[in-house]
């Protein structure tokens, strides 16, 4: 397998872990760092053995690139990354907008190259773990899905980009709750109805700091949701009941309960307690990068669409 040579788009933090990700990775190359605060993408780029630079004008050549940035950015740069005939993965959401994503995922389709949303949720191994048990069978016909997920931001976060509309596209549903809804799809299967109610109880900004979402599967299964702004205690837990058992993700890693563990068991015959399973998984987050760029490079290799798409 040849060397891909990656571009970074943004040096913040998520770009960080997103420039560890890409040099620890066998067969990738981190080339360049990109950020408008130049001395920022210095920062970044010195550690990792990269060039900086303030913009993408002034990079040589390259394969592939990361994009880590606000909202509004993310479809307007994907979209210049794939007119330069390159392939691209965008942070989630990828976009503010269906229509903003509808033109990058067609844009890439007419260009025949790779575009992937970084779910990397979906990377986690306690996800991983789930699906595997749900796909064997082990619960029966998923039935439904609970999940609460979210933090209690911090001083002056009201006056960060992702509080003004015009930047983030919206407010906690577009932030956090998207991996939920995710995780609703994958887990459960295509929607077929949405209802919910957005709130703006405490940070009182111009978007929602909790969304609560019931989702309606073609299967006939629902999804229940919970993502927010002003959860003190950081939280994060879903819960899958099948048919023949259940399976329950704690914890996410440091900062949502310091663990992530996955629990399971099969429903007895006389509806008695269940004898629990539990899966330790490793915490380090940072490993869900790498095994998102791992599916990227994979799909680029195989010149198939990777997991999750664009169309996802």
């Amino acid at each position: 397998m040849d060397t891909l040579n990656f571009i970074l788009i943004g040096a913040g933090g998520m770009g960080k872990r997103w420039a560890g990700a890409i040099s620890r990775n066998a067969h990738t190359k981190l080339c360049a760092v990109i950020d408008t605060d130049l001395e920022r993408a210095k920062k970044v780029s010195d550690e990792f053995g990269a060039e900086a630079h303030g913009s993408l004008e002034s990079v040589g050549e390259f394969d592939a690139a990361v994009v880590v940035l606000p909202h509004n950015l993310l479809a307007e740069t994907g979209k210049k990354i794939l007119t330069l005939g390159k392939h691209v993965i965008v942070e989630k959401p990828a976009a503010r907008t269906l229509q903003e994503l509808t033109e990058v995922v067609a844009l890439a389709k007419e260009k025949h190259r790779t575009f992937m949303v970084a779910y990397n949720h979906r990377f986690h191994p306690s996800s991983l773990e789930a699906k595997k048990l749900i796909d064997e069978g082990f619960i029966g016909k998923p039935m439904f899905m609970r999940a609460v997920y979210g933090f209690g931001g911090r001083p002056d976060y009201e006056k960060e980009w992702r509080h003004k509309k015009e930047i983030s596209g919206g407010g906690e549903l577009i932030d956090q709750g998207v991996h939920l809804i995710d995780f609703a799809r994958w887990f459960l299967g295509d929607i077929a109805e949405a209802k919910g109610m957005l709130e703006n109880a405490f940070w009182k900004s111009g978007v929602e700091d909790n969304a609560f979402v019931l989702l309606q599967h073609a299967s006939g299964a629902v999804s229940s949701l919970h993502a927010s702004w002003s959860q003190w205690k950081a939280t994060y837990a879903l819960e899958i009941e099948g048919t023949d058992g259940y399976i329950r993700i704690e914890g996410l890693g440091k900062k949502y309960g310091g663990t992530e563990r996955v629990y399971y068991a099969k429903r007895k015959d006389d509806f008695s307690a269940p004898e629990e399973q539990m899966i330790e998984c490793d915490t380090n987050a940072d490993r869900s990068l790498e095994r998102t760029l791992d599916e990227f490079v994979s799909a680029i290799q195989e010149k198939r669409e990777p997991k999750p798409s664009g169309e996802d």
